[in-house]
């Protein structure tokens, strides 16, 4: 069994670890954070290393990473982690439930297919996506890197969704439409027409919001402030 190194030490490092362990996916021997973030030295009873010397901290020689961060500033610190192991050359793992149905293609890593996903016939998948449980991901669809995809969101066939964009609990995206990079779709939202890069579109239960911002404005639309995620 492959050896694991999660990067994190946050509630969804923590939920990663169970899900790998419950399902015997890897052989996890650490955590890691960056050096200034790093105030604790074992996580879920096991060590923290600094994550820029990870090599050098940990004594296993051959080990993935698998970045375990989800959606906050509209998955802007998860690419940025992402792209920081990458440039260390880290081999990045995907976590994938054995109760998914994969039959699509999931061409890069450092993606988490939850269970009960399913990815249908020439999906295309590209790297470091998040898709919680019971989500369909419809057939000839293209999903390009950094998304998040809520519990029970739907992306219709034909469709694709561009960089670093969020789909919400529940939200349904219908057949042949484009979204546009760092898109945020509420939960719930029923999704017809095509979305611009950089824009918003929620429904509640008095209105229909559709507004397009900047490349930076998007990003502050979606935060976690108490940065547990």
């Amino acid at each position: 069994m492959e050896n694991l190194v999660i990067v994190g030490v946050s509630t969804t490092a923590r939920h990663v670890f169970s899900f790998v362990k419950m399902y015997n996916l890897y052989n996890i021997i650490g955590f890691a954070v960056n050096r200034q973030y790093k105030i604790c030295d074992e996580f879920c009873g096991l060590p923290v290393y600094t994550l820029e010397h990870l090599r050098e901290e940990c004594k296993e020689q051959h080990f993935f990473v698998f970045v375990a961060v989800l959606w906050n500033h509209l998955n802007r610190d998860r690419k940025k982690i992402y792209e920081m192991c990458k440039s260390y050359n880290y081999r990045m793992a995907n976590i994938i439930s054995p109760y998914a149905i994969i039959r699509g293609n999931i061409k890069g890593d450092n993606c988490w297919i939850h269970d009960y996903v399913i990815i249908q016939n020439e999906a295309q998948l590209e790297s470091d996506i998040a898709i919680m449980a019971y989500t369909l991901i419809g057939a000839d669809t293209h999903v390009a890197s950094h998304c998040f995809f809520g519990a029970r969101s739907l992306l219709g066939g034909g469709s694709s969704i561009g960089e670093q964009s969020f789909v919400g609990l529940n939200a349904t995206i219908f057949d042949d439409t484009y979204i546009g990079d760092k898109c945020l779709i509420g939960a719930c939202t029923v999704v017809k027409r095509n979305m611009p890069n950089y824009s918003k579109y929620v429904t509640s239960s008095e209105n229909i919001v559709f507004k397009q911002y900047s490349q930076d404005e998007i990003e502050e639309k979606l935060v976690f402030t108490k940065n547990k995620r």
